[in-house]
C-alpha cells in the first residue's frame, strides 16, 4: 500500500459507523468511545459541527475519524480528533494529514488537532507544548484502566482491601443496585448526585443540557445509568458507556448522607460485573491526575486506583497548522493569560 492508493473523503454518520466496526476488529487495542457515533451524536446535539472522515484503499477502509469543531475566544476555530483518528496502516497517516487540511479550511479552522499517540510516533512529530495543549476540549493525558477479562474472584482479590471493605459495608447497609437504559434513567436523581459531588469537591459541571444530550445520544446497547439506593434514597450514580469491549466510567456522583458507607465502590463493583457479562475486557475509569491538564484529582485518582489496574499515558496532541497567523495569536494568548 502506498500513499497514492489511499483516498480520503468525508462521509455520512452511517458510512462512518460501518467503517469503524470493520477497523475496530483490526486494532491492537480498544478504540475509545470518543471516536464512536455516540460521542459524535452528543456533540451534534449540543450544537457543535462534526466531521466524519474515511480513508480507503481499494474500497476497503484503512482509517476513519470523528472530528469536532471547537470555538476559542476571538472567533478562532479548530478541528479536534479526540483519541483519533482510528488508523490500521502507518502509511495512512501521511495521506490523512494532507486530506484533512482542505476540510479544516472549508470549516474556517486555524488548525487541526490530532490526538493519536501512534500518529506522533510513526511520523516522528513534535507534540504541542503543555500550555497550547491545555484547551478545554483536551482529553485526559492519563487514564486508569482495569483488566476485567480475568475471573471475578481474581478481580475482587486484586482490589485494595479498603475497596473490598466498602463494598461489604454497603451490602450490610442493604444497599440496592439498579440499572437503567439511558433514556429511562431518573435524570433528577442522577444530576442531583452529580451536583452534590461538584459542590463538595469543588469541580465544575457541564450544564444540564449536556447530560440530557448524552443520555439522548445513547441507545440501550451503548451503555446504562447505574444508581445505588440506601433506605430508598439515591446514594450514588454513574453513567457507563459500552464500546469496543470497554466499559467506560464516564460521569458519577454521590450523596453527602452516606459518605461513611462510600456506596460508589458498591456501584462500580456491580457495574464491573455487568460489563464482564456483556463481554467487556477492560474497565476504563477515565482520567486521573496528570501534569498537563492540571486538575486536582487526588481523591478521584486514589478512588479509581483502589480497584487495581494500570495507567495509560497519552502524549500531547499534534497540531496541524492551517493558519500560521491565527495559531501564533493562540500561542500569544496562552502565554499572557
Amino acid at each position: 500500500m502506498s500513499v497514492s492508493t489511499i483516498s480520503v473523503q468525508e462521509c455520512t454518520a452511517a458510512e462512518y459507523q460501518q467503517a469503524l466496526m470493520q477497523l475496530e476488529q483490526k486494532q491492537p487495542s480498544s478504540v475509545s468511545f470518543l471516536q464512536s457515533l455516540v460521542y459524535a451524536r452528543l456533540q451534534e446535539l449540543i450544537g457543535r459541527q462534526v466531521v466524519y472522515v474515511i480513508g480507503s484503499a481499494a474500497n476497503v477502509p484503512v482509517a476513519c475519524g470523528v472530528g469536532i469543531c471547537y470555538q476559542l475566544p476571538g472567533g478562532l476555530r479548530y478541528l479536534y480528533f479526540p483519541y483519533g483518528p482510528v488508523v490500521t496502516e502507518n502509511v495512512v497517516y501521511t495521506a490523512l494529514s494532507s486530506a484533512i487540511l482542505p476540510i479544516a479550511r472549508r470549516l474556517g479552522c486555524a488548525f487541526v488537532r490530532i490526538d493519536n499517540d501512534r500518529w506522533l510516533t510513526t511520523l516522528n512529530l513534535k507534540p504541542a507544548p503543555n500550555d497550547i495543549s491545555r484547551l478545554s476540549s483536551l482529553q485526559p493525558r492519563a487514564e486508569w484502566v482495569l483488566d476485567i477479562n480475568q475471573d471475578t474472584e481474581a478481580v475482587w482479590m486484586g482490589m485494595h482491601k479498603h475497596a473490598r471493605y466498602n463494598v461489604r459495608l454497603a451490602e450490610r447497609a442493604n444497599a440496592s443496585y439498579k440499572q437503567f437504559a439511558p433514556a429511562e434513567a431518573p435524570f433528577d436523581e442522577f444530576i442531583g448526585l452529580m451536583q452534590t459531588t461538584s459542590d463538595r469537591d469543588n469541580f465544575s459541571l457541564h450544564d444540564e443540557a449536556y447530560y440530557r444530550a448524552m443520555l439522548n445520544a445513547m441507545s440501550p446497547k451503548d451503555g446504562f445509568v447505574a444508581i445505588v439506593y440506601i433506605n430508598d434514597a439515591p446514594a450514588a450514580a454513574a453513567l457507563f458507556v459500552l464500546h469496543d469491549n470497554q466499559l467506560h466510567y464516564v460521569f458519577a456522583g454521590s450523596s453527602n448522607d452516606y459518605r461513611k458507607i462510600a456506596p460508589a465502590y458498591f456501584l462500580l463493583w456491580n457495574a464491573l460485573q455487568h460489563g464482564k457479562r456483556k463481554g467487556c475486557s477492560l474497565l476504563n475509569f477515565g482520567g486521573v491526575q496528570d501534569d498537563v491538564k492540571k486538575l486536582h484529582l487526588q481523591g478521584v485518582t486514589s478512588f479509581k486506583k483502589r480497584f487495581g489496574g494500570y495507567q495509560i499515558n497519552h502524549r500531547n496532541p499534534h497540531d496541524i497548522i492551517v493558519s500560521p497567523f491565527k495559531y501564533a495569536l493562540l500561542r500569544l494568548y496562552k502565554r499572557i493569560r
